[in-house]
């Protein structure tokens, strides 16, 4: 049996191509995003962020590590989040090291120690590694310091480094 269709009127199909519309964008809102590194609440990452760090960071009203970032990624802004949480200026440099790492898809606070042990503190030296000599780096600090039952492997590190050269560098570490 065969059924006819009405022809659709200029508003049904506007609507038809807005509603297409809307659901692609929501779509790519929820889904592209989670191609990119995830920004952790400062609390989540006990291994990088103390809780008394997260206490005092809390009270300077950061709560992820992407308001980390952001908020002591230059020198004075790290000096006024010194001010407001009562942590030294070097350490939130540290914690914004921490933070600038975890913007990589893919790489957690595991990763991020074991990059510190093989001597990567952040993206901009990350992004001077080469992958080979990095993995042999990553290996031996694992195997002294044994941060991880999983090490990487040599790909996700060249698509680590290669995460690393395409974000902007926007910690200033004067």
């Amino acid at each position: 049996m065969k059924t006819s269709r009405r022809p659709r009127t200029w508003t049904q199909t506007w609507m038809w191509a807005w509603t297409l519309t809307s659901t692609l964008v929501l779509f790519l809102t929820c889904f592209a995003g989670a191609a990119r590194a995830s920004h952790y609440a400062i609390a989540d990452v006990p291994r990088l962020i103390t809780s008394v760090q997260v206490d005092k960071l809390h009270k300077a009203k950061v709560n992820t590590t992407e308001e980390l970032l952001a908020k002591a990624a230059k020198a004075k802004d790290r000096k006024a989040l010194a001010k407001a949480s009562g942590l030294p200026a070097a350490e939130l440099l540290d914690l914004a090291r921490r933070a600038d790492l975890l913007r990589i898809k893919g790489v957690g606070a595991e990763m991020v120690l074991l990059f510190e042990a093989a001597g990567v503190k952040s993206t901009a030296d990350l992004v001077k590694q080469d992958a080979a000599l990095f993995m042999t780096a990553v290996t031996n600090a694992n195997k002294t310091a044994k941060i991880t039952e999983k090490p990487p492997t040599e790909p996700q590190l060249s698509d680590w480094i290669g995460q690393a050269k395409q974000l902007p560098q926007v910690l200033e570490t004067k």
